[in-house]
């Protein structure tokens, strides 16, 4: 009997990672083959989804939002189903949970500028300390769809740090960031000491310049064009002041120092994160390799396949991981725009089987398990 491998991102807006896998497996396993199912993100949404599968249990937290107000957050501890006293390892944060640009705003609508020039990571602070306070002594930072452009200024003033002006006055809006110039670590939560951070991106954008936070993601944000280049001044001001307290340099231009509005920068230099790929990081935790091992064919795909899918996308990370193992790799997807690619055998799209495109978004699992007992047939057949 053939063993298949399925390892899917979501297909955003239709069907989670659980779902899809789920549809693939049963019209697999109609045509006879045996399936084994991992879910997959790459750090971004999703991912606490993946650890859920994982056995991790759910936790949440009154937190501060961008915009200073309060909101709900969740995250995943590991050991965190059942008893409270269970030991408690790994914590898995997705920052746009805390500080989302889609919490700051409805229906898609870019926020106005000034929401945009304010907008704090403050909330990122208070998860890190609620799952320090539950015993984690090990943090995933999943980085990605943060509403703020802030270098991490909220998070570390939320984890004890007070940043300082000329006359030693503290600096509390994220718009006056331009002006600090002193940084207290005194009150630095002194646990952070023992605990691993691990960043979880695919960002690879320093601080600030041209490639930086504020110049590529800031309009999507809502930064105002005639703002971009105040908001990366007043950043890169900030970042050497941070940095010579810190007793480092180079963060700031290091890559990935400019995810989520220049969390990585604060994650790297304050809490001394290690930068790793939010696809690998997922598909190591998740023992891919282990599975990967008995598989004649591996199937991942997300929502839409384009030339950005083979830019460190998951799908491709599953697919490199794959092929070097020898294993055919197949995708799905809701649409393909890609045509075809060396990484993947084949790629079946849902509008392939159903050119309805509203009826795809609305309906994908059935098409799924179709697609399944499609490829299934052909591996059995």
């Amino acid at each position: 009997m053939s063993t298949v491998l399925i390892c899917c991102d979501k297909f955003k807006g239709s069907a989670s990672s659980r779902a899809v896998a789920a549809a693939l497996a049963r019209g697999l396993e109609a045509a006879g083959c045996h399936v084994v199912a991992l879910p997959l993100a790459d750090g971004g949404d999703g991912t606490l989804e993946v650890f859920d599968d994982l056995g991790y249990g759910r936790r949440s937290a009154l937190v501060r939002a961008s915009d200073g107000g309060e909101v709900r957050a969740d995250y995943s501890l590991e050991g965190a189903c059942g008893s409270s006293a269970a030991r408690l390892r790994t914590a898995v944060i997705e920052i746009a949970r805390a500080c989302g640009l889609d919490m700051a705003t409805q229906d898609g609508a870019v926020p106005p500028a000034e929401a945009a020039r304010q907008a704090g990571s403050w909330g990122v602070g208070d998860l890190i300390r609620a799952a320090v306070d539950e015993g984690a002594r090990r943090i995933i930072l999943g980085l990605g769809g943060s509403a703020t452009t802030d270098a991490g200024f909220g998070m570390a003033v939320a984890l004890g740090v007070v940043f300082r002006d000329a006359d030693g006055a503290p600096v509390t809006a994220v718009g006056d960031l331009g002006t600090v110039r002193q940084v207290d670590l005194d009150g630095l939560d002194p646990r952070l000491r023992e605990v691993e951070v691990v960043i979880a991106s695919d960002v690879r954008n320093p601080l600030c310049g041209d490639d930086g936070a504020a110049a590529v993601y800031g309009p999507q944000k809502g930064l105002a064009a005639e703002d971009i280049g105040d908001v990366d001044a007043a950043v890169h001001s900030f970042s050497g002041v941070v940095e010579d307290a810190l007793g480092v340099s180079g963060i700031a231009a290091s890559p990935g120092a400019g995810a989520a509005g220049g969390l990585g920068f604060m994650a790297l230099g304050l809490l001394g994160a290690e930068m790793r790929s939010g696809v690998d990081l997922v598909v190591d935790e998740t023992g891919f390799a282990g599975a990967l091992d008995g598989a004649d064919l591996v199937i991942t795909g997300e929502g839409k396949v384009d030339t950005q899918t083979l830019s460190g996308k998951a799908p491709a990370g599953v697919a490199e991981r794959a092929r070097r193992a020898g294993v055919p790799v197949v995708a799905v997807c809701g649409q393909n725009q890609l045509g075809s690619s060396d990484l993947f055998a084949a790629i079946h799209s849902l509008v392939d089987y159903e050119s309805d495109l509203q009826e795809c978004l609305r309906r994908p699992l059935p098409i799924l398990e179709r697609i399944g007992r499609e490829i299934g047939a052909g591996i059995t057949g």
